[in-house]
C-alpha cells in the first residue's frame, strides 16, 4: 500500500518530523497512527473508569502509555498534557486530574475526526486489496498460534503485516482487527483467546 506522505502532513494536531524521527520509517509511522487511531476510544475509556473507580495505578500506567503513543506520532499538545497527568497521577494529585482530565480526553477524541480522512482512505485502498485464500489464511491462523505462546513480536508482526497486504473476508476481519489491537497493547493472553476460538 502506498502511504501518501504529503496526506500525513496535512492531518491537523500531528507532526510527521516527530513522527519519523520516533518510529524510524513512514511504514512505521503510519502502522503506530493507525494503531492510535484504533485504540482512541478504548483509552479514553480506560482513563475515565479507572479514575472514577479511584484506581489511580491502572490510570497513571494508562496515561503513561497514552502519553508514550501520543508522542510516538508526534501529538505533542497531547503527549504534554498527558505527561501532566501522569505526573499528577504519581503524587495522586486528585485535584489536579480533576481540573484537566476533561481537557485530555476531549482533546484525546478529537482525532478520531482529525485522522478520519487519512484512515478512511486506507481502508479504501485495502479494499483493493486482492482476496485472500482459505489455505493461505489457515496457514496465517496456525501460525499465530505457533508463534504466540513464546510472545515472539517479531514474527506475529511479520504475519500481521503479511495479512495485511490481503483482502480478509468479513467472517475473519474483526478477529484479525482484534488481534491487531491485542498485539499492538502487548495484551498476549487476549490474543490466545480469540486464537483458541
Amino acid at each position: 500500500m502506498n502511504i501518501n506522505k504529503i496526506e500525513l502532513s496535512k492531518v491537523d494536531g500531528i507532526s510527521l518530523m516527530d513522527g519519523l524521527k520516533y518510529c524510524g520509517s513512514l511504514k512505521d509511522f503510519d502502522k503506530f497512527l493507525e494503531s492510535f487511531y484504533n485504540d482512541i476510544d478504548y483509552n479514553a475509556s480506560i482513563l475515565e473508569d479507572s479514575y472514577s473507580k479511584g484506581d489511580i495505578s491502572l490510570f497513571t500506567i494508562k496515561v503513561h502509555a497514552l502519553k508514550t503513543s501520543a508522542r510516538m506520532i508526534g501529538a505533542k499538545e497531547l503527549s504534554s498534557e498527558a505527561l501532566a497527568l501522569e505526573m499528577a497521577g504519581k503524587s495522586y494529585n486528585t485535584d489536579y486530574i480533576n481540573a484537566n482530565l476533561d481537557e485530555l480526553l476531549t482533546l484525546l477524541r478529537s482525532y478520531k475526526g482529525k485522522l478520519e480522512n487519512y484512515i478512511s482512505e486506507k481502508q479504501r485502498l485495502k479494499a483493493e486489496k486482492k482476496p485472500i485464500s482459505d489455505d493461505e489464511l489457515d496457514q496465517a491462523f496456525d501460525a499465530l498460534r505457533e508463534v504466540c505462546p513464546s510472545m515472539d513480536y517479531g514474527a506475529v508482526e511479520m504475519i500481521l503485516d503479511e495479512l495485511n497486504t490481503y483482502q480478509i473476508p468479513k467472517s475473519h476481519k474483526s478477529q484479525i482487527d482484534e488481534i491487531t489491537n491485542h498485539f499492538h497493547r502487548l495484551e498476549w493472553d487476549e490474543i490466545d483467546k480469540i486464537l483458541m476460538v
